[in-house]
């Protein structure tokens, strides 16, 4: 990790940034990353100490989004470019970690330790990007249409800084929402279900089997009143070694105060009640948790385009594409459970940059979970490997604003470009 104390003399010295990205997740590390190697200024804005986003918090075993679907095993990404360079250096701390078929999509086995380990040593040795991690942005403000400075909170201190562009890769749209970007967000109730998983270890003799009787069980609870129903769309994925697995449980509706504590107690709960079930899990224990639960849905800030699931369905190619997305629409509904409509075999639908364009604030992009889609696109453009994709599209389209227009000393006039 960068030292933390030459991250603050750097804020004391000089605040001005040409792009700043908020969120260290896969997609705000991606726009950092492509924006400081064009040679600007970057700041990366972590409100954790690790970065990786969901990606280390959420006990993911595979990186989904990454490559064509179809019949024909793939050969390569779907996307070029960073998704490359990042698996590529995964391959390295473990090769044998590779392309896995799931139904009918293809995903990356891949260990959160390495994750975490390419991205502090890619955002290490650039020399023009700056990371802040444990940090926050407490206010946004405005001259015009246009961010003028972030106020953030860093060790109990508060900054100013002043970016030319903004990065907004929060997941929830934090950033977008305190400019005063339009968003939408549906009803709680209406909202994809979230997610915790726990990590399993101890099961003995575990078969093929195994998850086809997890959803049997978590059924037959339900249908006989011991488990409340949601918990019946809980899943189980078998891990690396035998006596291992993961148990992630979707749950929805739960208040944000108490919300990780309630849906780890649910978590707990499904994994006792299985366990007295199925002879397999009898010794098993909760060996560990993600870090909080996962949110699959948030705000999804208005840009000047709004992807559709038509879109994605039928595979809609744009002038301004930039990321090609081949997952299906994978939602997970608290009364249906998962629902997918799948992308045409062997095509793709393309996100156009419009959709990464905040409407309204020529200064402001988003990437990752929070771009310009509806409820249904957003069930597939939200995987990892896309989601890496569009951060790196965006600190292209950032760099390349800053690099391309005029600015006072204090880089608070208005941006004038193509973009």
């Amino acid at each position: 990790m960068q030292d933390l104390m030459t991250e603050e003399k750097t804020l004391d010295q000089n605040n001005s940034f040409g792009v700043v990205v908020v969120g260290g997740g896969v997609s705000g590390t991606a726009a950092a990353l492509v924006s400081a190697r064009s040679g600007v200024r970057t700041l990366l804005i972590e409100r954790d100490t690790y970065l990786g986003g969901i990606g280390y918090t959420g006990l993911l075993q595979h990186i989904c989004g990454l490559y064509p679907n179809g019949e024909t095993f793939p050969t390569g990404t779907l996307n070029q470019g960073i998704v490359q360079e990042i698996i590529a250096h995964l391959a390295k701390l473990s090769p044998q970690k590779t392309i896995k078929k799931m139904g009918l999509v293809y995903v990356l086995p891949y260990f959160r330790r390495d994750l975490l380990s390419v991205f502090d040593s890619l955002c290490g040795n650039e020399r023009d990007l700056t990371v802040l991690r444990a940090t926050t942005v407490l206010s946004v403000e405005k001259a015009n249409t246009e961010i003028t400075g972030l106020v953030i909170n860093r060790s109990h201190t508060a900054y100013k800084i002043f970016p030319r562009v903004v990065i907004d890769c929060s997941g929830d749209g934090v950033v977008s929402e305190m400019a005063g970007a339009s968003f939408e967000l549906l009803p709680q109730e209406q909202l994809q279900m979230s997610a915790c998983t726990v990590h399993l270890k101890g099961i003995q003799d575990r078969d093929e089997l195994l998850a086809i009787k997890v959803s049997y069980y978590l059924s037959d609870g339900v249908r006989k009143h011991i488990l409340p129903p949601l918990l019946r769309f809980s899943t189980f994925t078998p891990g690396d070694s035998p006596d291992e697995g993961y148990l992630k449980v979707n749950v929805s509706g739960l208040q944000s105060k108490d919300r990780d504590k309630k849906a780890f107690e649910y978590a707990s709960a499904v994994h006792h009640y299985l366990s007295n079930m199925i002879p397999v899990l009898k010794g098993s224990y909760l060996a560990g948790s993600s870090m909080r639960v996962v949110d699959r849905e948030g705000r999804r800030v208005l840009g000047e385009y709004i992807l559709t699931d038509d879109d994605v369905i039928h595979a809609r190619k744009f002038d301004d594409g930039i990321a090609k997305g081949a997952w299906p629409i994978e939602l997970w509904d608290m009364h249906k459970g998962p629902v997918y409509r799948y992308v045409r075999s062997g095509d793709y639908y393309e996100i156009p940059l419009r959709s990464l364009k905040v409407k309204g604030i020529p200064n402001l992009f988003v990437a990752g979970r929070c771009i310009s889609a509806s409820h249904e696109a957003l069930g597939s453009t939200r995987v990892m490997g896309t989601c890496m994709t569009l951060g790196e599209q965006a600190g292209i389209a950032a760099s390349f604003r800053v690099r391309n227009s005029m600015y006072s000393r204090y880089g608070n006039e208005s941006l004038h470009t193509s973009l």
